[in-house]
């Protein structure tokens, strides 16, 4: 497949008059992005099925034609740059500084210099010995004098490597080929007004002062560089040119007319040829660039990126101490600082790797702002109204958030065009209970405003893996537990009196349905199996369970017993209560506190997700009333 591409163009106050006359373009265009897959900046395919989309949208939705790359963005940036003044000093970080600052690749970039350039010369190092004296100059306001500016000529291929203060001159037109990376520091700016930010501290920290090495070559024949982010060919063709390609290659038309593959190509096209177009036919005089990207080393990778949505809670506490053991960066979402303060996540407070945003499920403009801002790898989505009870209350509300939440959540996700894998933490209240155990081919029979809005949010996340093509998954999960747990949830309620009663604190727990039979498993289980549904080759929908469940009296009836109370249950129905050794009722029932329309026995069966991961979920009820006891 040969791809066509229309540029993104960048108007600037400094720009020349070249790439207007190239291309029908505004007037002051100064650079054409001719392959870009940038967010709002990217090129457009021009022909072919995929006519009208974004090189961005291509990147992420078909991976596939252009050999399955990892990388989050498209590794590389072409421009093409017309200048009629000198352009700002700057100088870029290499990847080791960007990822450990700002977690970003740093920028590798060449120019090739094309024959409209009138420019004899271009500032290409700095007369300093370190950044000790480099700074003294700054201060002295003498930095002008010690820029280095060397000869070039139409036909040159300049090497920038990171740590190389350049700028290009007046007059200049250029290809520049870079990775894909927005980390620039300007270093000088002339004293022009109106000023613009200098980026001085994080210039010194980078800039290399090997000014002896060679960098600049001739490439008027057919020539080639090599480094480790990408080949830059330029070749020279006439009458008719056979090629033999591996993987995908990006193609630039210096000047000439010619056809590829039948294809009419001329001065100023750009296109891709993707890995499926084995061999390349040229016919025609016809002078190219070639640029070869190259895969990352898993060492030159950056970290990965998740976001948490209802980060405050259990759930958002072991998948962030997860991720971070993981070395990701981890973001969450919370409603306000105060809530992050009162929880158990204010560890991670002062780890480098962990950042929150103020957001809510019900904005949805928020939403996007935080999606383009973080630009996840992975969102684990677990925010939501998770009161079953409330949900009678606040029958709205819980739809706001638990089905419109998670709709602006996926649908923001397909809309930043990124590669973002989505987790939903989705709920075993999808059933009624009537079949068990229950697994993925299970009717969903909701009882509540809670568990219908929930059945929306998994249904949306199945829509738009299968329309659009994203890695979504819902985890349906059963009852996990921890030290963490609200204290409005029953096990959290049952653990607390026990203690009470034994201390002498409280002499009677009120509970509802006694015959609910739910699983009681362990929330670090159900964080780790959240992070490994996103690491499988296909995305699915899985149960997260036990596949062992315990009625809301046998877990109350062994929590007391922990602590050496013996219970005797005693009576039926509304009437029922548990008694101590002493004939003293320590449980009874309290009409007020049952569900209207309760499900009845909730176990699933985790088969397909133990068979697919290898991973089984701890059941020892036992074990987990006495990490809770001994809280």
């Amino acid at each position: 497949m040969i791809l066509f591409l229309a540029p993104y163009f960048e108007v600037k106050p400094w720009a020349g008059d070249e790439l207007n006359k190239l291309y029908d373009c505004p007037a002051l265009t100064g650079e054409a992005w001719i392959v870009s897959g940038y967010e709002k900046k990217s090129s457009i395919i021009l022909n072919g099925e995929y006519k009208g989309k974004t090189l961005r949208w291509l990147w992420t939705n078909h991976p596939e034609i252009f050999g399955d790359y990892e990388e989050r963005e498209f590794p590389l940036l072409l421009k093409l740059i017309s200048s009629k003044e000198d352009l700002s000093v700057q100088v870029h970080p290499n990847d080791d500084y960007a990822l450990k600052t700002q977690n970003s690749l740093g920028k590798f970039e060449c120019w090739y210099i094309l024959p409209e350039t009138k420019a004899k010369a271009a500032t290409i190092g700095i007369n300093a010995s370190n950044a000790i004296e480099l700074k003294n100059i700054i201060n002295n306001n003498a930095l002008e004098n010690f820029l280095i500016k060397r000869n070039i000529n139409p036909g040159n291929l300049v090497v920038i490597e990171p740590g190389t203060v350049h700028a290009i001159h007046g007059e200049t037109f250029i290809l520049e080929a870079q990775e894909s990376s927005d980390i620039t520091y300007r270093l000088y700016d002339y004293n022009r007004e109106p000023k613009r930010k200098l980026n001085i501290e994080d210039s010194l920290n980078v800039i290399k002062y090997d000014n002896d090495k060679n960098c600049i070559y001739d490439f008027n024949g057919n020539d080639r560089y090599k480094n480790e982010h990408f080949n830059f060919e330029h070749a020279k063709l006439s009458k008719t040119k056979k090629f033999h390609k591996q993987g995908f290659k990006i193609i630039y038309v210096i000047d000439g007319l010619a056809k590829i593959n039948g294809i009419k190509i001329k001065k100023g096209d750009t296109f891709i040829v993707t890995i499926d177009e084995d061999e390349l036919y040229f016919d025609g005089n016809v002078e190219i660039a070639i640029i070869t990207p190259k895969k990352k080393g898993i060492e030159r990778k950056m970290r990965k990126r998740a976001l948490i949505t209802g980060l405050i809670g259990q759930d958002g506490y072991y998948l962030t101490k997860l991720l971070l053991e993981k070395g990701y960066e981890v973001h969450g979402i919370i409603q306000n600082q105060a809530s992050l303060n009162l929880s158990a996540l204010k560890e991670f407070e002062n780890n480098d790797n962990f950042f929150t945003h103020i957001g809510d499920m019900t904005d949805t403009s928020n939403i996007n702002k935080i999606i383009l801002s973080v630009k996840p790898d992975e969102v684990y989505h677990l925010a939501s109204q998770s009161h079953v009870n409330y949900s009678f209350d606040l029958p709205e509300y819980t739809a706001q958030v638990n089905a419109l939440g998670t709709l602006r959540i996926v649908d923001a996700i397909k809309n930043s065009e990124l590669r973002t894998k989505l987790f939903n933490l989705s709920t075993q209240y999808l059933f009624s209970g009537d079949i068990s155990p229950q697994n993925e081919e299970t009717p969903f029979e909701p009882k509540n405003p809670y568990s219908i809005s929930k059945e929306y949010g998994h249904n949306i996340v199945k829509s738009y893996r299968e329309n659009y093509n994203i890695y979504a998954v819902n985890g349906i999960a059963y009852n996990h537990e921890s030290i963490l747990r609200d204290d409005s949830f029953v096990s959290k309620k049952i653990i607390q009196a026990a203690k009470n009663i034994k201390n002498n604190k409280q002499e009677v727990l009120e509970l509802g349905n006694l015959n609910a039979k739910r699983e009681w498993g362990f929330a670090e289980d159900y964080a780790y199996a959240m992070w490994l549904s996103l690491q499988q080759p296909k995305a699915t929908d899985y149960i997260f369970s036990t596949g062992i469940s315990y009625t809301v009296r046998e877990f109350a009836t062994k929590a007391f017993n922990y602590l050496g109370i013996d219970l005797t249950w005693e009576g039926e129905g509304l009437n029922e209560v548990a008694k101590d050794k002493n004939g003293i009722i320590r449980i009874k029932v309290n009409s007020k506190l049952f569900r209207p329309n309760d499900a009845k026995a909730l176990v699933g069966s985790p088969k397909k997700f133990e068979e697919l991961t290898g991973f089984k979920f701890n059941s020892s009820i036992d074990e987990l009333i006495k990490v809770m006891m001994e809280d």
